[in-house]
């Protein structure tokens, strides 16, 4: 505890014991022991109160710590996209883009805006049965369609 060894506590008991003599010893042992739990006492309260103290302080920047987390606003939300527009053809009118990225190369509007989106085109119109003595009439391509070999 002193950092005192076996030999150096013995001087010091056998001098305790000539300077006080066989009957104060019991009462200074006696005394020594009260001081040594009250000390103890002593100290553990003090701890005790340093760490409530602290973990008060941890709950509170704890709790400061939620608060701002809920502070936080989400970003502000986008620009609504407009629909797209017809030009007086009935053409798409390419739309206009942010002056940060530039317009893409090569994207045209393929259909007018009047047509039927891709996969609902009405169906082609059947031919009609051939009568007898006349020729079969081809059915007429659509335009882009390449014509059939054979």
């Amino acid at each position: 505890m002193f950092n005192l060894g076996a030999g150096e506590i013995a001087v010091i008991m056998i001098v305790a014991l000539l300077l006080l003599g066989p009957d104060k010893l019991p009462e200074l042992a006696r005394g020594i022991g009260k001081f040594v739990r009250e000390f103890r006492r002593q100290t553990d309260d003090v701890r005790g109160l340093v760490e409530r103290e602290f973990y008060k302080m941890d709950q509170e920047v704890f709790a400061e710590e939620q608060a701002q987390a809920k502070r936080i606003e989400p970003p502000a939300p986008a620009e609504p996209v407009p629909p797209p527009t017809v030009g007086q053809d009935g053409e798409l009118v390419p739309p206009a883009y942010p002056s940060v990225f530039p317009p893409p190369e090569g994207v045209v509007a393929a259909r007018p805006a009047s047509e039927a989106p891709l996969g609902l085109e009405p169906p082609a119109p059947t031919p009609e049965p051939a009568t007898p003595g006349s020729e079969p009439v081809a059915a007429p391509r659509p335009e882009g369609d390449p014509a059939p070999h054979g």
